[in-house]
């Protein structure tokens, strides 16, 4: 599949490049927002994370553009609450990815976009939380005990979302990032994230 979406990715770049000519522009800049993020499963409920990092729009014409984005995304879930022994016990899990999204911008109207394109994601950290009692265990204070499962190091989505650029730099984005990759090996569940983020261009 990453061979298969490599290939259209080129393809498409291959193409509006060629649409390019003096209207070609290149605009960078910095972005923040937030992320409303779970993960695929019955008992998972969705929590809120922070994104930010940067980005290059190489407008190609009046219609497209090919916008890649270097970004920090905090992920995961929270879960339904469990009661035993008339305890309750509150969890959540959270992720630390730095995602990499090469999006197509195709502008319909003005600074309106529509967005769409293939997102590497890189987890470089994460950790299960357990609540008891207003007694906090993590998985990694489990490490003391051989405890060391973690995530797997690469995660694939899909991108698709809507913006607005403003004549005065200001950007603004809705993504949604559609996970394929399963978060562990033995496990089915992949990643599920909404994003909002403001960002402002500067042109060169």
């Amino acid at each position: 599949m990453l061979k298969a979406m490599k290939k259209i990715l080129l393809t498409v770049i291959a193409a509006v490049m060629c649409m390019g000519g003096a209207f070609a522009q290149l605009s960078m800049g910095p972005k923040v927002g937030l992320n409303v993020s779970s993960i695929t499963g019955d008992d998972t409920k969705y929590r809120a994370g922070v994104n930010v990092g940067i980005f290059a729009n190489y407008r190609i014409n009046s219609l497209f553009a090919i916008q890649p984005e270097f970004l920090y995304s905090m992920q995961g879930s929270a879960f339904d609450d469990v009661t035993v022994l008339n305890q309750t016990i509150e969890s959540n899990y959270t992720s630390h990815y730095i995602a990499i999204p090469v999006l197509l911008k195709i502008y319909p109207w003005q600074g309106l976009n529509v967005q769409v394109g293939p997102q590497f994601g890189f987890c470089v950290d994460d950790e299960y939380k357990l609540k008891l009692g207003g007694k906090e265990i993590s998985s990694n204070d489990l490490k003391q005990y051989g405890y060391d499962e973690k995530a797997n190091a690469f995660d694939f989505a899909i991108a698709v979302g809507l913006g607005y650029e403003f004549d005065f730099g200001m950007t603004i984005d809705a993504r949604y990032n559609w996970g394929l990759t399963k978060i562990y090996d033995d496990d089915k569940a992949k990643n599920s994230v909404f994003m909002i983020s403001l960002g402002y261009k500067f042109d060169f």
